[in-house]
C-alpha cells in the first residue's frame, strides 16, 4: 500500500491531493480520538440565526412575528387582498409559517446598489420558518426564503444576464475558459474550436462558405478599474466586492468584467443584473466529547463524518457550514479522464455539456500546465491570472462537462489510478473500509459541503442532475436523479481539504475546540456571544464559536418551502449497518375526493419511497385498508408485495376500487410492513356520495 500511495501521489493529480493529505496524517504523532457518536440535533425555529452577531430567537424572540403569545406580525393591509402585507401562513401540509425578520436581507436600488438590512426595520420580509411536528413533538423545521432581491446595472458589470419578461440566466463564473466558451469561438486554452495539439483558432464556416476567424474573436482583456480608470494590473488593486456596489473593486473592459471574492478567486461576469438572495441561516451547537476540551488536549481524527436528514431543495448553493468553514475542495464525483504520454488529461468517455455541446471521448480536459499553447502575456495579462483554468491549462470541457455528481462520494480504482486512468465511482453515502478493500478503491472526495439539490450548480447552476449520465440536455422529469421536496440523507466528509493549504484544520481536535487554531475562520473583535453565562467568539458571518462542534445551515432565495430535519456527528468510525431511519415511507396515497356510489374503476393509488439512508434495496408488503367513518366497517383492502426498491428510488403501485352501494366517507389506510412491522403510514379519505347529490 505504502508503495501504492507514493505512485499516486507523486505525479499529483489534483483529484487525489485530498487522499495524499489524509495518508500524510497518519505519522503526526497525536493520539488517535475514540470513536464518538454526537447526540441527535433536532432543528427548529429556535436554531434561526438573526444577526451578525451570533444571536438566535433565544436572545430576540420577537424575530419572529405571529406566534401564540409572540409579537405580532405588521398591520399595514394590502388593498388588493385585504390581507395583512406579512402575516403567518398555512402551507399544503397544514403547517404554519411565521415571518422572519434578521440581518441577512437587503435593500436594492437599481443602478446603485444593495445594502444589508438592520433589525430597526422590523419589516419580516425575509422569508418563513414553522416547526414540523408528529404530536406534541417537534421533529425539524420548514423554510422558505423570500423573494430573492435583484437589482439592474450596466452590463457587463451584473452576474446575471435579464431577459424580457422578467426572465435570468447566471452570467458568471470562476473560470475564464468558461466565460470564453459563452461569448466567442476563441479559446485561449484550447480543445473544441481551437486544434489542442497545435494551438491554432479555428474557422467557423455556414453551408454557403461564409468564414469566421475565431483567432480575431478574442474577447477585450484590457480591463480598467471602475472609478479610476486604472489599468487592471494585478489582483492585488481590487479588495473582496460581497455585490453591494459596482462602483468599486470592479475591473471591466468592453466584454466583461472582474471581481475578487472573499476566498481570493476571480470572478468573471457579463450581465446586466445582480441577485442579492435573502438568507435564512439557522445554527446547530452539538456536543463533543469532554476530553478533546482539556487544557493542553489534541487528539488526531482520522475519519469525521456530518449526516444531515432534509428534503432535497431545488437551490444547489444551499450551505452546510461546519465550524463556519467553506470548503471548495469538497467536489463529489468529478469527471472521468486518462493522462496521456505529454501529462494531458483527456475524457474518459463521450458525454455532453451542460449547453448541449458534445464531449467526444479523449476530448482535452486540461493541458499540460506549461503547455506552450497557452499564450504568456495575454488572454488576460498573467499578472491577472487568478483563474485556476489559465494557470494550470484546465479546458471549459472540464467544468462543464455533465459526468459528474456534487453529491456523490467519489472513490477511484488505486490501481487505475496508478497507471493514469481515473474512473471515478459515485455513491449516495461512504463505502465501508472492507468494501474499499474488496474493491480497491481509495476515496477522492465527499459531497460538497450543500444540502443536497436537483441541480448541479456551479458552472452549470440551472441544469437538473440527469437519472442516466451523460444524456443530451434539458432532461424531462423522468430522467432527473434528485426530485426536490424527497426525503434525503446528506453526509458530507469534514476531513476533505485542499492540501496544498496544509492540513485541514478538523483533522485535529483542537480545531474543533478552540477558533484560535481554526485559521479558516475570522472572528469579530469585541463581539462575544453569550450562551449559559459563558462568552464565546462570533465569526465574521455571525456564527458563535464554541468549544463544541458548531454549524451554520444557509438557506438561500428559494420561495418554495424546504425542510431540515436532524443533525448529527459520527467521528472516527463507519456509517451504522442498520438504516438512520426507516428504509422505506410512503411518499403519496392518491384517492378521490368525491366519488357516487357503485361508481368502477376508481384509481387508487400508493407512492413508496426507499429512502436514501437506507444501503440496501427494499423489500416488504404494502396493504391499503379502507373502511367506513361511522362503523369502521373495511370496505376495501389491496395488499401486495415490494421487491427489490433500490435506495433513493420511488415506485407508484396502482389498484381499481368500486365505491360501495351507500353514501358515507372513507377512511383509506395505506401501510408498508417489514416482518409483520409497520414502518410507515398515510391516510386519505374519500366521500361517497348518492347519484342525487
Amino acid at each position: 500500500m505504502k508503495t501504492l500511495s507514493k505512485r499516486i501521489c507523486a505525479p499529483a493529480p489534483i483529484a487525489l491531493l485530498v487522499y495524499c493529505s489524509l495518508l500524510s496524517l497518519a505519522s503526526n504523532g497525536q493520539e488517535p480520538a475514540a470513536a464518538y457518536t454526537s447526540p441527535l440535533h433536532t432543528f427548529s425555529m429556535d436554531d434561526l440565526l438573526i444577526d451578525f452577531e451570533g444571536r438566535t430567537v433565544a436572545q430576540d424572540p420577537a424575530a419572529i412575528c405571529g406566534l401564540p403569545g409572540g409579537i405580532s406580525c405588521p398591520g399595514e393591509i394590502d388593498p388588493a387582498t385585504g390581507q395583512p402585507y406579512v402575516y403567518p401562513i398555512v402551507d399544503k401540509q397544514n403547517i404554519t409559517l411565521y415571518p422572519v425578520d434578521t440581518e441577512f436581507g437587503f435593500e436594492v436600488v437599481d443602478f446603485l446598489g444593495a445594502e444589508g438590512k438592520s433589525l430597526a426595520s422590523r419589516d419580516y420580509a425575509e422569508g418563513y420558518v414553522g416547526n414540523i411536528t408528529e404530536g406534541d413533538k417537534v421533529i425539524g423545521v420548514k423554510v422558505s426564503n423570500a423573494k430573492t432581491d435583484t437589482y439592474k446595472v450596466k452590463p457587463p458589470l451584473g452576474t446575471w444576464c435579464q431577459g424580457l419578461g422578467g426572465t435570468s440566466v447566471k452570467c458568471s463564473t470562476e473560470h475564464y475558459t468558461v466565460l470564453e466558451h459563452a461569448l466567442t469561438c476563441h479559446e485561449t486554452v484550447p480543445y473544441l474550436h481551437a486544434d489542442p495539439e497545435t494551438g491554432n483558432q479555428g474557422v467557423l464556416m455556414l453551408p454557403s462558405g461564409e468564414q469566421s476567424q475565431c483567432a480575431l474573436a478574442g474577447l477585450d482583456d484590457q480591463q480598467v478599474i471602475v472609478g479610476e480608470q486604472t489599468p487592471l494590473t494585478a489582483f492585488s488593486q481590487l479588495a473582496p466586492n460581497d455585490n453591494l456596489r459596482v462602483d468599486r473593486d470592479i475591473a471591466v473592459s468592453s466584454d466583461y468584467s472582474i471581481t475578487v471574492k472573499d476566498d481570493g478567486k476571480a470572478l468573471y461576469r457579463w450581465g446586466g443584473l445582480i441577485k442579492r438572495p435573502n438568507d435564512i441561516r439557522l445554527y446547530a451547537r452539538i456536543p463533543l466529547p469532554s476530553e478533546w476540551k482539556e487544557p493542553g488536549a489534541e487528539y488526531e481524527i482520522r475519519s469525521a463524518k456530518l449526516v444531515v436528514t432534509h428534503w432535497i431543495t431545488n437551490n444547489p448553493n444551499d450551505q452546510l457550514r461546519p465550524e463556519d468553514l467553506e470548503n471548495e475542495a469538497a467536489t463529489g464525483r468529478k469527471p472521468a479522464y486518462w493522462v496521456d504520454a505529454n501529462d494531458n488529461w483527456r475524457s474518459a468517455k463521450d458525454c455532453f455539456e451542460g449547453d448541449g455541446d458534445f464531449i467526444e471521448e479523449n476530448t482535452y480536459f486540461r493541458h499540460k500546465p506549461d503547455s506552450t499553447l497557452i499564450p504568456a502575456g495575454d488572454s488576460p495579462p498573467l499578472e491577472t491570472r487568478l483563474s485556476k483554468d489559465l494557470s494550470e491549462g484546465y479546458t471549459n470541457a472540464y467544468y462543464t462537462s455533465i459526468d459528474r455528481d456534487p453529491f456523490q462520494w467519489s472513490y477511484v480504482n488505486a490501481a487505475e489510478a496508478a497507471a493514469g486512468r481515473f474512473h471515478f465511482l459515485g455513491f449516495e453515502h461512504p463505502l465501508k473500509a472492507e468494501e474499499t478493500v474488496q474493491q480497491g478503491l481509495v476515496l477522492v472526495s465527499g459531497p460538497r459541503w450543500r444540502l443536497r439539490a436537483n441541480k448541479f450548480g456551479q458552472d452549470i447552476p440551472g441544469l437538473e442532475i440527469p437519472r442516466s449520465e451523460c444524456t443530451v440536455p434539458p432532461y424531462t422529469h423522468d430522467n432527473i436523479r434528485y426530485e426536490v421536496g424527497t426525503p434525503v440523507t446528506t453526509v458530507i466528509n469534514l476531513l476533505d481539504w485542499d492540501a496544498e493549504n496544509g492540513a485541514s484544520p478538523l483533522a485535529s481536535s483542537r480545531g474543533w475546540v478552540d477558533v484560535a487554531n481554526n485559521l479558516g475562520v475570522e472572528v469579530q473583535q469585541g463581539v462575544v456571544s453569550i450562551q449559559n453565562g459563558i462568552e464565546y467568539p462570533v465569526s465574521t458571518n455571525g456564527l458563535p464559536m464554541t468549544e463544541d462542534f458548531d454549524l451554520a445551515v444557509y438557506i438561500k432565495g428559494d420561495r418554495k418551502p424546504t425542510a431540515l430535519f436532524t443533525a448529527q456527528l459520527l467521528i472516527n468510525q463507519e456509517m451504522s449497518e442498520q438504516p438512520l431511519a426507516d428504509a422505506m415511507s410512503i411518499y403519496r396515497l392518491k384517492t378521490p375526493n368525491k366519488v357516487r356510489i357503485y361508481k368502477d374503476d376508481v384509481r387508487i393509488a400508493v407512492t413508496v419511497l426507499n429512502e436514501e439512508t437506507a444501503m440496501s434495496p427494499g423489500d416488504g408488503e404494502l396493504v391499503i385498508v379502507a373502511t367506513r367513518e361511522e362503523s369502521g366497517e373495511v370496505v376495501a383492502q389491496f395488499t401486495t408485495s415490494i421487491d427489490g426498491l433500490e435506495p433513493g428510488r420511488k415506485k407508484t403501485y396502482d389498484f381499481l376500487w368500486t365505491s360501495p352501494g351507500e353514501p358515507g366517507l372513507i377512511i383509506w389506510t395505506a401501510s408498508v410492513l417489514k416482518e409483520d412491522k409497520v414502518i410507515a403510514e398515510l391516510s386519505d379519505v374519500t366521500l361517497v356520495r348518492s347519484k342525487g347529490q
